[in-house]
């Protein structure tokens, strides 16, 4: 029989994809995310590591955070590619 509390944390477990997480001293939450950021990351504001009182609220944020990187990651490859432009 698996508790509420892990049950909770099954069901959330999509949200800590590509994020190691861990339960700090104080009973926090904690989450770094994998693969390490870049300077270019973290300098667009992306977090090095978050911090929650509740897998939930983590959950939240680590969501928050993977698609803050998908947004960079894809304005990079934008910046690169440059404007598609019809005829």
């Amino acid at each position: 029989m698996t508790s509420a509390h892990g049950a909770l944390l099954d069901d959330l477990h999509g949200a800590f994809r590509r994020f190691y997480v861990w339960r700090d001293a104080q009973g926090g939450w904690r989450a770094r995310p994998l693969p390490k950021l870049t300077p270019e990351e973290i300098a667009f504001g992306i977090r090095q590591e978050l911090v929650a009182e509740t897998p939930l609220e983590l959950a939240f944020a680590c969501t928050w955070q993977r698609s803050r990187r998908n947004v960079h990651r894809y304005l990079q490859d934008y910046a690169l590619e440059g404007p598609c432009r019809g005829s």
